[in-house]
C-alpha cells in the first residue's frame, strides 16, 4: 500500500514510519511543500503521489490559539481536511482524517461511541467537528479516526513536546507541578495509533466513524502521577481544579470503540501498558522521528 500523509512530521507520523517499515510505502511532504489549505497544491501532490490512501494528521491543535484565532484554526482544521479529502476521492483513494475526543461535550460520564452526536464547546472542536463533515461529504471512501491525548516519540510539533515529556522535564528540574484532576480522556500512544490505523486500512473494510485510543480513562493528574510512578522520578505534584478563566475543555471525552473489532483489529491495548512502553522506549529517537524546523 502507499500511503500520503499530510501533516506527517508530527507525533503520529513519526511512528506511521516505523509501523510501514518493511510493509507499506509512505510518503509524508514537509508543510513547506504542501499546506492543506492551499486546494490546488494539494491536489496536485495528491495526483503525483497516486496514493492508495490520503491520511491527514494536518491540525491547529494548540486550545488556546485556536480561540484566538478561529479562522486560522478553522482554515486548516476544515476548509484543509475538505481540500485533501476532495482530492483524495479524485484519485479514488481513501480519505482517512485524524480527528479528536474534543468533538464532545464532555457531559457523558460513561464516554462516548462513535455515533454520539459532536456537540463541541470550544473553537478547536467545533473547527474539528466541521471538518469531519465536511470530509464526509467530500469522500465517499472516508474513514474518520477520532483520538484523545496524543503522545509520541517526536512530540507535538505545535505544543513544543508532548504532556508526558513536559512532566519529566519539569521533574528533573523539581519545579511544582499542579496538574488538572477534573477532566478525563483516554490516553493515546502515537505507536498504538499507527499500528491501529494500519490495521485498520489492511482490512479493506475501513469507512465511516471509528474511536482509536488506548484503553481505559484517567485525568490529566492521574497521567501525571503514574508517569512519575512508572519512570520511577519524584515530583512535587499536585491536583487542582480546572479554573474558570481557561478555555472550555471536556469533563469526560472518554472514547468508546465500539466498531474496530468488526474491521478485524484486535482490542486496544490499556493506556497504562502504552504509558509503560513508550517510558521504555523513550531515548531511542533517529532521525527519522524528529521534527524538523520550518
Amino acid at each position: 500500500m502507499r500511503l500520503l500523509v499530510f501533516g506527517g512530521w508530527g507525533q503520529l507520523g513519526a511512528d506511521l514510519v516505523l509501523a510501514c517499515e518493511g510493509r507499506h510505502q509512505l510518503v509524508r511532504p514537509h508543510r513547506s511543500e504542501v499546506d492543506v489549505t492551499d486546494a490546488v497544491a494539494v491536489q496536485r501532490v495528491v495526483r503525483e503521489q497516486r496514493p492508495d490512501a490520503v491520511l491527514n494528521a494536518a491540525a491547529f491543535h494548540k486550545v488556546e490559539a485556536c480561540e484566538a484565532e478561529p479562522g486560522a484554526a478553522f482554515a486548516v482544521n476544515a476548509v484543509g481536511a475538505h481540500n485533501v479529502a476532495r482530492a483524495a476521492a479524485a484519485e479514488g483513494s481513501v480519505c482517512v482524517f485524524v480527528s479528536t475526543d474534543y468533538v464532545f461535550d464532555g457531559m457523558n460520564d460513561d464516554g462516548y461511541v462513535e455515533s454520539h452526536p459532536p456537540r463541541p464547546i470550544n473553537v478547536y472542536g467545533v473547527t474539528k467537528a466541521a471538518g469531519e463533515r465536511l470530509v464526509e461529504v467530500a469522500s465517499p471512501r472516508a474513514v474518520v479516526v477520532r483520538t484523545s491525548g496524543l503522545f509520541g516519540h517526536a512530540g507535538s510539533s505545535g505544543k513544543g513536546g508532548n504532556f508526558i515529556e513536559t512532566m519529566l522535564g519539569m521533574a528533573s528540574r523539581d519545579e511544582p507541578i499542579s496538574v488538572v484532576d477534573d477532566r478525563r480522556f483516554s490516553p493515546t500512544s502515537a505507536s498504538d495509533l499507527a499500528e491501529r490505523l494500519l490495521q485498520l486500512l489492511e482490512s479493506g473494510r475501513a469507512a465511516g466513524i471509528y474511536h482509536l485510543a488506548n484503553a481505559g480513562s484517567c485525568s490529566w493528574f492521574e497521567l501525571a502521577r503514574t508517569t512519575f510512578e512508572l519512570a520511577g522520578v519524584q515530583a512535587r505534584l499536585t491536583p487542582r481544579a480546572s479554573r474558570p478563566d481557561e478555555v472550555p475543555r471536556p469533563t469526560s471525552s472518554v472514547l468508546r470503540d465500539t466498531r474496530s473489532e468488526g474491521a478485524g483489529l484486535p482490542p486496544a491495548r490499556p493506556w497504562r501498558e502504552a504509558l509503560e512502553r513508550y517510558l521504555r522506549e523513550r531515548n531511542r529517537l533517529d532521525d527519522r522521528m524528529k521534527v524538523p524546523l520550518e
